[in-house]
């Protein structure tokens, strides 16, 4: 009962986190664009979509591997890898902030300018999404709340203060929100007592090289093409079909929260219930996404018919542009809801290799469409190049969901009948062992863990399809099942 209960607590503040995130980033966009003309807007959502792909990419190379890999270690070793794991993080926010310098070099006028407002500020931000990172891997997803809520407060406080002082150009609009994730950052370090190792960057690189360029490669070829293709809108079309992209993401941004919450709770409940068959799987699959698709449907059928006046009062002119964005925006977010059952399927049973194989299909066709719809028709065109894409693709994950399952089951027999012929007496001691810890949850994949502990694990797989590695350190699945007490020795 107290795991429950510990687990129950830790995932509400999971969600609080994520809608605490989410909401201030809604917001922010919202005030600035009142704030900014819609030229000005479209070069802040440049710099804020530069700003998610830096994160993104310290999220593969740092966040990810800190929890798959280091979710378990006693207290010393998790600080020991949170200090090289944030130095990490601080060289990739300094390579960003080059960027942007170039950017600003070669850009003149609002982009420029809020490149470089951004460069500053983007070392401090990788680390303080790193720091949140950090503390869900150390079962403390409350202190990535708290941060979080420092960084809302202040980023908020710093921008009514900068808007009512006439300060309202975007690279003092963009410094607001910089100068708050430093804030954030500071604060989360703090919390971790882990200082960043600027020094320690090869060494983290150099333990984690096996996994984080296919977790990178998976971003790149996976949210990367969506988010490299808005940034190609500007050149191809104008700022201002950025901007109006952007208003319609924010506003379909409750969409995004619970796609992440259902990718954050469904993977490991599956993964832990190895023992499922095909046809529960597949069950499973078909209610996931028939109630995500349900509530997508009502959400993006709700803004379609959003009055034409609360559109401008939350995006001024920038609403002009962005109106008929939301359809094809709409529809493609119902067609990435529907998805989330195939996806939670392949991910819970460990075959991030066929994600990984969808998405080597899907970048260049997203990408190409994109840059195609922009050039002809702006914002709308890339509007429904997404949303055509993820159509597209949607059957091919089902398919490849369906047909994963059932391979699972044929490959599970198929061991079970040579582990029999070649030990009977084992086979049979694992079969009552694995029946008898059936009637409690955690100890049924405690066992089906060891029996498949043979098995092959590709990169990238979840850990609970894993067996314990690097020299006797578990991964981070085995934390959902160990005590509460245990949890605590562990937090920062």
């Amino acid at each position: 009962m107290a795991n429950v209960m510990g687990l129950a607590r830790r995932a509400g503040w999971n969600v609080i986190d994520q809608v605490m995130s989410a909401l201030s980033n809604m917001l922010l966009m919202v005030f600035v664009a009142r704030a900014l003309d819609k030229t000005a807007f479209g070069a802040f959502a440049m710099a804020f979509v530069a700003y998610g792909v830096a994160v993104a990419v310290s999220k593969a190379m740092v966040g990810q591997p800190l929890q798959m890999r280091h979710s378990a270690d006693s207290p010393e070793a998790f600080r020991r890898a949170v200090r090289t794991s944030q130095g990490t993080a601080a060289w990739l926010g300094l390579v960003g902030s080059v960027i942007c310098v170039a950017v600003w070099a070669f850009v003149p006028g609002p982009v420029g300018a809020a490149f470089l407002a951004l460069a500053p500020c983007l070392p401090a931000l990788t680390m303080q999404d790193s720091c949140r990172m950090a503390f869900f891997a150390a079962g403390r997803a409350d202190r990535a709340a708290l941060i979080d809520f420092v960084r809302m407060v202040l980023q908020f406080a710093l921008l009514f203060g900068a808007i009512a002082l006439g300060w309202t150009s975007v690279g003092i609009l963009t410094l607001t929100w910089g100068i708050a994730g430093l804030v954030s950052a500071a604060v989360g370090l703090a919390l971790l007592k882990s200082p960043p190792s600027l020094f320690g960057a090869g060494e983290w690189l150099g333990e984690q090289k096996d996994i984080t360029g296919y977790l990178l490669a998976e971003y790149i070829l996976g949210l990367g093409a969506a988010q490299f293709g808005t940034l190609l809108i500007a050149p191809l079309s104008s700022p201002a079909d950025v901007g109006a992209m952007r208003a319609v993401q924010t506003l379909l941004g409750p969409l995004n929260i619970l796609g992440t919450a259902a990718l954050a709770f469904a993977v490991p409940e599956l993964s832990r219930r190895a023992h499922m068959r095909a046809p529960s799987r597949i069950k499973a699959m078909i209610l996931a996404s028939g109630v995500m698709t349900a509530v997508s449907s009502g959400y993006v059928i709700v803004l379609l018919l959003l009055p034409d006046g609360v559109g401008r009062a939350l995006f001024t002119d920038s609403w002009a542009g962005a109106q008929p964005v939301l359809l094809p925006m709409g529809i493609n977010a119902i067609a990435a809801s529907a998805g989330i059952g195939a996806a939670v399927t392949l991910y819970g049973m460990g075959l991030a290799q066929k994600t990984f194989k969808l998405n080597v299909l899907r970048a260049p066709l997203l990408l190409g469409l994109m840059c195609l719809g922009a050039v002809q028709y702006g914002a709308v065109g890339a509007g429904w190049a997404l949303a055509t894409v993820e159509l597209l693709f949607l059957p091919f994950w089902a398919v490849t969901a369906v047909r994963a399952s059932r391979r699972h089951d044929r490959d599970r027999d198929a061991a079970r009948t040579a582990g029999a012929s070649a030990d009977p007496d084992a086979t049979s001691a694992a079969t009552v062992t694995t029946r008898a810890a059936t009637s409690d949850g955690e100890d049924a994949e405690a066992s089906v863990r060891g029996a498949d502990a043979t098995e092959d694990v590709a990169p990238g797989q979840p850990a609970s399809h894993a067996p314990v590695d690097d020299g006797g350190r578990h991964t981070s699945a085995d934390v959902a099942t160990e005590p509460e007490t245990m949890l605590r020795e562990r937090r920062p």
